[in-house]
């Protein structure tokens, strides 16, 4: 925003005091608008290169989803939370004398509940007078989170102070003031998040309806002043009065402090056991008549309007009281003397000596098993205190608030006895610990990235150190956590033992699996090189990795051994496919302007592949819904398949043709002829295991499912379903798991490494009792498209395989 202001105007009309906020507000939400577009703007590179934007332009719908998903999260947490205090506060069971109760009584039954009926609701109001003070409980303990979470804004520990220079303005202080407060209401998204949400639900429930979400924002506005004159009569108490190294131990304390509140606010909407709804008995009723009790007030009451103005009037007293408080605080300015200088102290001898340990007898050349970049990240670690409370106190603070939020539904007790809740609730702090170290290594290089492309080392190998390095630390928690279970433990049983142990080392495989996926996700979500601060983390990334982290709990509850493998192999491969991409982008991190050119990678195939798969799954689900029956048809499944694979071939095709997209996989070459032949005889091979394979479990009858053959006896079916599996399923699967995974895999391993992954891939999404020629199929495969790099060879190689189990299959059933 540009203004043109001639010095002839400012001489004839000067700025009023008015006028003057207004502009200030006003850059101020420009200055908040610029830097949220900029984070969707998509940024063209220079004319001259040849590479494309650094940004992508789908960015923006990635951000767009996880922001819905985010305020439709917190909207059902507020839902849950409010029909939870119905429940538990609202009903009184069923008088056991009159069961029957009348036309009234059984009206008023709680759905789902016979043995409960609603309360009536309190006089002047919509809810009951137990509903009423729950919610107003919770409406407080929600002003409380969120005045702790602006408290704990890392805005506090920064060395620069933007009222440092306002203040040399000419405007007045209590101009100055009444602005940075104004604004401070406005860029308080946190409050906003914490409070309008339950509002307007609540809103909602008292019967506002489409309404509600209005009548949320009017109440969470008033009450974000109360939350803004807090936070800055805190600030300006604390940088007047404390060094900026204190100012970063205060800030790494209320952090922490910010938690169990949270948890706790949070616990009414997760179970109805929570112990906060014993609290609301003992609720105080001048509660009642504090800023949130008005709030909720003057939506449950049918004079609200009286009870809103009571509350506005309320913050308008306290405001003017925080106002005078804050100009007597900056009577003497807005520097203390020697408050904000950091002085060094002249070290002693003894911590001379200490702070050089190379110069001891014996210490030279000490052997250690962290590298040089490892020791680096525990240096930075020890010195930078709100990053260590993040890292190592943040994640068991998290975890311990939700167990101890819901300590009435049993789960410590059931954590104790069952390892498979123990197992998740120790992978849940290495993988917090993990959000809050590995996502953030690139990140804590700040405007010194640059040196990292100095060091004798790729940049690969530096980050490779770092995610090992914090793999290590998080997985401290589920080490301890286990041997503690094993400690304590005294009457375990031998099969307990087993499961215990194979929890164990589900985690610990998970913990540096996660660890990757971490660092490869902060490679796209952090840009240390940004000027704003605020700027530098993207937090779209840090949802869609706690997204993966919640996937993981498959393989922790899952029932079989089979099912953990198959999930533990597949996120083993998202984090492949991950690390992949960030490699390419290791060459451009210093500018701005330029990122990779398209190439085929790993999470292509998967993208593909699960295209493919809820395409199909798709169209099946519709068809059983418009027929209404529950098995579907061989046409339905044939509809399903060629049509999933057609739109999942035609669409990755057209987005490497628009993109330009290099090692794109052909379907012919050259040499069409030498592709034929490795088809068939790698086919034939394949063949034979799979022939012999099968006439060995079903002599044996290890898996009965497998003698189950399709009894088809119209031809045209028949046909139908042998064109599906000899010539539809080579060519759709081939092009994703050769073409794309096997082609990207390729590009970062060895091809016995390459193969065997990309055949582990494709044996997992078959049934378990075909795991083994499939596995073969898929080594058969891969070596034919290497030696061809046409997708023909091993489309030949899968047919014939397909052909000769079909044929031998039908041939045993007749």
């Amino acid at each position: 925003m540009t203004t043109s202001i001639s010095a002839k105007s400012i001489s004839e009309k000067p700025i009023s005091a008015t006028r003057a906020a207004w502009l200030l507000i006003r850059l101020r939400l420009r200055r908040q608008w610029n830097q949220v577009a900029a984070i969707y703007r998509f940024r063209a590179g220079a004319p001259d290169r040849k590479t494309a934007s650094r940004r992508s332009p789908t960015t923006w719908l990635v951000t767009a989803f996880v922001g819905l998903a985010m305020v439709g999260s917190f909207a059902n947490l507020a839902s849950q939370g409010i029909s939870n205090f119905e429940l538990v506060l609202g009903t009184v069971p069923v008088n056991a004398a009159n069961p029957g109760g009348g036309e009234t009584m059984r009206q008023t039954r709680v759905p789902g509940h016979p043995n409960l009926q609603w309360v009536p609701p309190a006089p002047g109001s919509v809810l009951s007078a137990g509903v009423q003070q729950g919610v107003t409980l919770a409406a407080t303990l929600l002003l409380i989170v969120a005045l702790l979470i602006t408290m704990a804004n890392r805005e506090i520990a920064r060395p620069e102070w933007d009222l440092e220079w306002l203040v040399t303005l000419p405007l007045s202080l209590s101009t100055l003031l009444v602005i940075r407060l104004i604004e401070r209401v406005v860029g308080g998204a946190a409050g906003f998040v914490a409070l309008a949400p339950f509002l307007s639900v609540l809103a909602w429930t008292c019967g506002l309806r489409w309404s509600a979400p209005l009548a949320g924002i009017g109440l969470t506005v008033p009450l974000l002043f109360l939350v803004a004159t807090v936070q800055m009569l805190y600030d300006t108490g604390l940088r007047l009065s404390l060094s900026p190294s204190r100012l970063r131990n205060v800030q790494a304390l209320m952090s922490v402090i910010a938690l169990p509140p949270l948890f706790v606010a949070m616990s009414p909407a997760i179970s109805v056991s929570s112990f906060v709804f014993g609290w609301v008995s003992a609720l105080p009723a001048w509660v009642a008549w504090l800023p949130p009790g008005l709030a909720v007030r003057s939506l449950a009451s049918s004079d609200g309007w009286f009870w809103f103005m009571m509350m506005t009037a309320q913050i308008a007293v306290f405001v003017v009281i925080g106002l005078m408080a804050l100009a007597r605080q900056l009577r003497n300015g807005v520097v203390a003397a020697g408050a904000r200088e950091a002085v060094m102290r002249k070290p002693s001898p003894r911590r001379q000596l200490e702070q050089r340990p190379a110069l001891r007898p014996g210490r030279t050349g000490m052997w250690t098993p962290l590298s040089p970049v490892q020791r680096r990240e525990l240096v930075l670690l020890a010195r930078d205190r709100t990053f260590m409370v993040q890292t190592l106190l943040v994640p068991a603070l998290m975890v311990g608030a939700q167990i101890f939020a819901n300590s009435s539904t049993g789960l410590v007790v059931d954590a104790a006895s069952n390892p498979v809740h123990l197992a998740a609730i120790t992978f849940g702090l290495a993988a917090t610990t993990l959000a809050f170290s590995a996502l953030q290594t690139l990140n804590a290089e700040g405007q010194a990235l640059w040196i990292l492309y100095c060091v004798p080392h790729s940049l690969d190998q530096v980050l490779r150190q770092k995610a090992k390095f914090w793999a290590a630390v998080a997985a401290i928690y589920p080490v301890v956590m286990f041997a503690g279970a094993v400690v304590m433990a005294r009457d375990i049983t031998m099969q307990s033992s087993i499961q215990l142990l194979g929890l164990a080392i589900v985690v610990l495989v998970g913990v540096p699996i996660f660890a990757t996926i971490a660092t490869a996700l902060g490679v796209f979500a952090c840009d240390p090189l940004e000027q704003d601060i605020r700027r530098r983390v993207r937090v779209t990334y840090f949802y869609i990795y706690m997204l993966l982290a919640s996937l993981y709990a498959y393989a922790i509850y899952a029932t079989s051994v089979w099912q953990r493998l198959a999930s533990i192999t597949l996120t083993a491969l998202v984090a492949m496919a991950l690390w992949q991409k960030a490699r390419d982008r290791f060459d451009y991190l210093l500018d701005p302007s330029a990122s990779p050119p398209p190439r085929i990678s790993v999470s292509d195939g998967l993208i593909a592949a699960l295209i493919f798969f809820v395409l199909q799954a798709l169209v099946v689900a519709l068809q059983l819904v418009i027929e209404g029956t529950l098995v579907a048809t061989a046409g339905v499944i044939w509809i399903a398949f060629c049509g999933a694979g057609a739109v999942t071939y035609g669409l990755m095709r057209l987005v490497y043709w628009r993109s330009g997209a290099s090692d794109v996989p052909r379907m012919f070459g050259k040499d069409v002829g030498k592709a034929m032949l490795w088809g068939i005889v790698a086919g034939a091979l394949a063949a034979l295991v799979g022939v012999v394979y099968l006439q060995v479990i079903t002599s044996l009858d290890l898996f009965p499912e497998a003698r189950q053959i399709i009894n088809l006896p119209e031809p045209s079916l028949a046909t139908m379903v042998a064109a599906m599996i000899i010539v539809a399923a080579p060519i759709f699967e081939e092009f994703i798991f050769r073409g794309l995974i096997f082609g990207g895999l390729r590009r970062s391993l060895d091809l016995p490494v390459a193969a065997i992954a990309s055949a582990a891939i494709f044996a997992i999404v078959h049934p378990p009792a075909s795991v083994i020629p499939v596995f073969v199929l898929g080594l058969c495969t891969a070596l034919a498209y290497e030696r061809t790099r046409m997708l023909a060879a091993p489309i030949v190689v899968h047919m014939v395989y397909n052909a000769a189990v079909m044929a031998s299959q039908w041939s045993a059933a007749n």
